[in-house]
């Protein structure tokens, strides 16, 4: 859920979290002076200094090489205290912190470059340790992230850096598309999806993070498109798909995720091979084969075709059939075979043409 650049800026400030209090940094000195933002006077006199127990105690800031701003804050004998603010190294604050709890509790805000609020929420002191011994901190509660216009986004609650509770996530206007529960890092129960206008596109049931209970998909009108049984994750019991007017189209039995029993009810079917190459292909009305119908050897491969796109002249390869010959084609009524049913041999000539009245093969014509 969480968008790849918001990942980064999170890892980024969990780095300056460890820095902040790696032992070293005691005596990192500021680059340049004359900073707004830094604290008057003299660096190691009036601030980053220690205290008799060598904590850091009183204003401290540190430096990224080129003499930015790294971070600016407040020490109490070692601990945090009050509002940190710490920059890119291009000069542009990347988050704020305020301390509380002795430092074991930091509210913090994220910022992009261009000075918008990215996301903000709670992180606690841990039991946990880094590879330089200092301890972790970890998502507590919730967790807002927002869009460039300011806009309410995605809202995630957290137990212990683990997702658990409620996670929304919204379009552009505040309309809700996703609702779900996690339970420590799980999802759990039925979870939701909405278009844009409000209408219903999904609900899954989840139970420890796998699939479990009603499973309901709707077409882009409303109207269903697949119901179903998950069990432990698996497709159990009789699956239903729809068309988009609402007609049946076919039912599949499951066992233990194992497909058994498959009806097709209404509508195309199209049969591959094991490789996806078209095998039969035939209408359905009421469980019955209806209009015309075409079968294929077992022949062709698909290969990949290179092309250019007219517009930005870059070139693209797409998967395409190639060799793929008829073996025989006709029509059904009413589920039976009428008319004229042509054969074919594997280099598409024609072998012999059958005559059918109602399913009953009542001429033949070799050729």
């Amino acid at each position: 859920m969480m968008q790849p650049l918001l990942q980064g800026t999170l890892r980024l400030f969990v780095v300056f979290i460890a820095l902040m209090f790696w032992p070293k940094s005691a005596q990192t000195q500021p680059g340049l002076s004359g900073s707004d933002l830094w604290p008057k006077g003299e660096a190691g006199k009036d601030y980053n200094l220690n205290n008799a127990s060598n904590q850091k105690d009183g204003p401290w800031i540190r430096v990224w090489p080129n003499g930015n701003l790294y971070y600016i804050g407040t020490f109490n004998a070692g601990i945090p205290v009050g509002e940190f603010t710490f920059f890119h190294e291009t000069g542009e604050v990347l988050s704020k912190v305020v301390q509380t709890s002795g430092g074991k509790r930091a509210f913090t805000k994220l910022y992009r470059t261009d000075g918008t609020l990215q996301a903000e929420g709670l992180y606690l002191t841990s039991q946990d340790l880094d590879e330089n011994g200092e301890a972790i901190r970890k998502k507590q509660g919730e967790w807002k992230y927002y869009d460039q216009q300011a806009q309410l986004r995605l809202v995630e609650n957290y137990a212990n850096d683990l997702l658990n509770g409620l996670t929304q996530r919204m379009a552009r206007q505040g309309q809700l598309l996703e609702a779900g529960e996690y339970i420590l890092g799980n999802r759990d129960g039925i979870w939701k999806n909405w278009d844009e206008t409000g209408l219903l596109l999904s609900e899954i049931g989840y139970d420890n993070g796998h699939f479990h209970g009603m499973c309901r998909v709707s077409h882009s009108n409303g109207r269903p498109r697949s119901i179903g049984m998950y069990r432990d994750g698996k497709e159990t019991g009789f699956w239903k798909t729809f068309t988009e007017s609402g007609v049946l189209e076919n039912t599949r039995q499951f066992e233990d995720g194992e497909l058994v029993k498959e009806i097709h009810e209404n509508g195309k079917v199209l049969l591959t091979f094991p490789d996806g190459r078209p095998k039969e292909e035939f209408n359905v009305v009421n469980r019955k084969k209806e209009g015309p119908f075409r079968e294929w050897h077992d022949s062709g491969a698909w290969a990949m075709e290179e092309e250019v796109d007219p517009i930005s002249g870059e070139a693209f390869f797409r998967r395409v059939l190639d060799g793929e010959m008829i073996r025989k084609e006709g029509e059904y009524v009413d589920g039976m075979l009428d008319g004229e049913v042509y054969h074919y041999d594997q280099n598409g000539r024609l072998q012999l043409i059958e005559l059918y009245e109602n399913g009953k093969l009542v001429g033949s014509d070799p050729r």
